[in-house]
Formats: C-alpha cells, sequence, structure tokens
C-alpha cells in the first residue's frame, strides 16, 4: 500500500467516525465542561456569581460531605466485596461436575436478579423491608423477633445503609458469578489433574492454580463494579431516599438533591467534579489494566 492510498484510508475513517465523535463530544464532552465552569459559580435560578474556589472549600469544610463521602465508600465496598464472595462460591458450585440440565437450571435461576432494573429490584426490597414485610414475618417464624416487634429496617438510621448495600449485592451478584464462571471454564483440567498426582490439597488447587488464574478477570470485574457501584443512585434514592436523617446518603443522591431541590447549582457541581475525579481514578485504572492485557 502506497503513502497516498494508506492517507486516504485513514481520512475515509476518520470520516466515518466522525458522527459518532460529534454525537459524543455533544452528549458527553460539553456537558461536563458545563458542569466544570458552574462549579465555579454561585449559581441558582436568578442570578451567577463567580466566587472561584468557594464551592470547594465550602464542600471540602462541610462534615456532612465527609459523613456521605464515607457512607459512599462503605456502600460500594460492601457491595464490590460481597459480590465478588458470592460470585465466587457460585461459580465454583456450579463448575463442579454435576448433571448438565441441573447446572443450567441453577445458572438460570441465579442469574434472575440481574435481570431486574435497579428502580425494580428497589421497589422489592422495600416491600420486604417494610415493618409489616416479609423479612420480619420470616424472622417472627423462626422466634428470633417478637410477633409484637417490627424492625424498620429503612427507618432506622442504624440500618438503612445497610439495607440498601444488602439489596445492592442481591441484583449485582449474577454478574460476578457469570464472569468467573466464565473464566473457570477456560482453565484446562489438566492442570487440576497434574495437582493430584502431587497430592495437593483442594485449598492449595485453589490458592496457587485456581486465583492465579482468574487474577485478570478479577481484576477488571472489581474495577468495573466498584464504577458502577460508585455511581449508583437509583436504589439508594428509591428505596431510602438519602434518608433517615441521612444516613443512607450517596454522592450521586446528594447532587440531585442540591441541584434539582435546594437548587444550588454551583454546590452541586463541585459535589459532582469531586465524584467524577474519584471515579477518574477508577477508570484510568481500568483502562491501564485492559491496555495491559491487549499488549
Amino acid at each position: 500500500m502506497t503513502l497516498r492510498q494508506r492517507f486516504r484510508h485513514e481520512i475515509q475513517a476518520y470520516g466515518f467516525l466522525g458522527p459518532a465523535l460529534l454525537l459524543l463530544g455533544l452528549l458527553m464532552v460539553y456537558p461536563l465542561f458545563q458542569v466544570i465552569q458552574m462549579s465555579f459559580y454561585q449559581l441558582d435560578l436568578r442570578r451567577a456569581v463567580w466566587v472561584g474556589l468557594g464551592n470547594y472549600t465550602e464542600l471540602l469544610q462541610t462534615p456532612l460531605f465527609w459523613q456521605i463521602l464515607w457512607q459512599t465508600v462503605l456502600f460500594t465496598v460492601g457491595s464490590v466485596v460481597f459480590h465478588l464472595v458470592i460470585g465466587m462460591g457460585l461459580a465454583l458450585l456450579l463448575h463442579t461436575k454435576i448433571n448438565q440440565r441441573i447446572r443450567n437450571l441453577f445458572r438460570g435461576i441465579l442469574i434472575i436478579p440481574w435481570l431486574f432494573a435497579p428502580t425494580v429490584a428497589g421497589m422489592i426490597w422495600v416491600l420486604m423491608l417494610s415493618p409489616f414485610g416479609v423479612l420480619n414475618g420470616f424472622l417472627t417464624t423462626l422466634g428470633l423477633l417478637d410477633p409484637n416487634a417490627t424492625i424498620n429496617w429503612l427507618g432506622s438510621p442504624q440500618t438503612s445503609l445497610l439495607s440498601v448495600t444488602a439489596m445492592n449485592i442481591w441484583r449485582a451478584f449474577p454478574f460476578f458469578m457469570v464472569m468467573l464462571l466464565a473464566g473457570l471454564q477456560a482453565i484446562p483440567d489438566d492442570v487440576y489433574e497434574a495437582a493430584d498426582i502431587d497430592g495437593t490439597t483442594p485449598l492449595q488447587k485453589f490458592w496457587f492454580i485456581t486465583i492465579p488464574a482468574l487474577r485478570g478477570i478479577i481484576l477488571t470485574v472489581v474495577l468495573l463494579d466498584s464504577i458502577w457501584t460508585f455511581r449508583a443512585f437509583d436504589p439508594v434514592y428509591v428505596m431510602t431516599g438519602g434518608g433517615p436523617i441521612n444516613s443512607s446518603q450517596v454522592l450521586p443522591t446528594i447532587i440531585y438533591f442540591d441541584a434539582f431541590q435546594k437548587l444550588k447549582f454551583g454546590y452541586a457541581s463541585a459535589e459532582a467534579m469531586i465524584m467524577f475525579l474519584i471515579l477518574f481514578a477508577f477508570s484510568v485504572a481500568y483502562v491501564r489494566r485492559a491496555v495491559r492485557e491487549i499488549t
């Protein structure tokens, strides 16, 4: 291929990419620059006053912001850790040598939570966790709860964040299960047979064969799930609205409330930028991981 033909092909490729890149710029890049600009203003529906780093200074000096950031970290870490543990356990069970029909049946049943939209899953758990819902009834049946007493799981500051995290764990563990099961099926049986000949225990095979073979998949799904969970809005908004008294508030919900209820658009933009920087760090780690695997 001559230099002229190569140049023509590159121009043609950029021509095909042009509309998609333009649409991406309009829908993502331009709003991002708008949010960056708004974060330097004290902005509401009536006026815009330049305050420089004032919004960021006020934000970082507010104890409530640090409380919400910590709750977001707890929500994210708790969800991702249990996604990994439950997903790994179920993937190992489904990978055992059992009847193929039974395996396919359980695989189909266990993936059902992943099919629910976050809003729908949240509403289901609101009904389950209500004072007269399924969970309290189940605990009463087991004798663990006084029939005359009820626990308001979503209305108590001590249990609201835990309840939302439990729902998020239930809804998203199938993603880990499916990805790890695919990784397990890609490990050659010869490796385990050789380990059996050497007299290794099941725990040793898991630690020295399975985990190293799945390391790339584990890192990838953990990074992806951390990004998705950190920016999760629907479960918290549907189940608790961030309450009571901000006990289950996370960054996405407080940004929404500050912007569209309190009409503090500049302050909310500063919150959004801090959230963006945290997610950007996760995204860079994910992209570096993907590039390392390709090269």
